[in-house]
């Protein structure tokens, strides 16, 4: 685990491998764990580059009540790829984290030869769109808990909550999302016109147990909004790490592509 200083910010990362350069990003209260499955699998013909976001886990902030912006963490993911390689590189983001390389990629054409999306929750695409208020969740987290909060959010966004008490650990990523992380994903909209202009290649992916889900459908939506057709992968919202060992070789196809 390698320390890297940023603006505001340490962030914790690892790499791993060797080949081309492949930064992860992880979406929501997700730190680097979440791709440990996949990692070793992919590192076998890539530089697999894993970290936790600001604020998330082991990265932390000078100022934790600072606001958080999607520009920001975008450039932490820009300040990690050039640490490791000047070379253009390959993206594989998750749910919210795709939020970030979605902006990378506007901001910064050609740094990025292919990004990987994997249900991005734009779900303002929705015409319904599910019901979860940042400011109703900071009323629950505030009354209730945490695990209130989380619960009511797992509910609206089609996924199912684990019961019972946080680890420390998990507590306070949850608490640090939806205090600072979901207002930030939740109210971003994608330069698109900037995306399809950008020369990368843009996956979406999809999660073929995910159907229904407000994240699956609004990334359906996203990827036409580019011109392209979802690409279909084993499981569901997580099922990179679920079926990682099915997940792989298929990405590692549209990475080689």
């Amino acid at each position: 685990m390698a320390v890297l200083d940023v603006p505001g910010a340490r962030l914790h990362h690892t790499v791993t491998g060797s080949g081309p350069a492949l930064l992860c990003i992880p979406g929501g209260a997700a730190d680097s764990g979440m791709f440990a499955p996949i990692a070793s699998l992919l590192a076998e013909h890539h530089t697999v580059i894993t970290y936790d976001p600001r604020g998330i886990s082991r990265s932390t902030l000078d100022d934790p009540d600072e606001e958080q912006r999607i520009e920001v963490h975008a450039d932490d993911a820009l300040r990690l790829l050039d640490s490791v390689s000047e070379e253009p590189a390959a993206i594989f983001a998750s749910s919210g984290g795709c939020m970030q390389a979605f902006e990378l990629v506007a901001r910064h054409p050609g740094r990025v030869r292919t990004l990987l999306a994997h249900e991005p929750p734009l779900t303002s695409l929705l015409d319904e769109q599910p019901d979860v208020d940042p400011g109703e969740l900071l009323r629950i987290h505030r009354e209730h808990g945490i695990e209130a909060a989380m619960a009511k959010f797992m509910a609206e966004a089609g996924f199912e909550a684990g019961e019972g008490a946080l680890p420390p650990g998990m507590r306070k990523n949850m608490e640090f999302f939806v205090v600072h992380l979901m207002t930030m994903i939740g109210n971003y909209t994608p330069d698109y016109a900037a995306l399809k202009a950008s020369g990368t290649r843009i996956v979406v992916g999809v999660g073929k147990e995910a159907a229904g889900q407000p994240a699956h459908e609004a990334a359906v939506l996203a990827a036409g909004r580019l011109g392209l057709d979802p690409t279909y992968f084993p499981g569901d919202h997580g099922g990179f790490a679920s079926e990682a060992t099915t997940f792989a070789p298929l990405l590692r196809e549209i990475l080689g592509a």
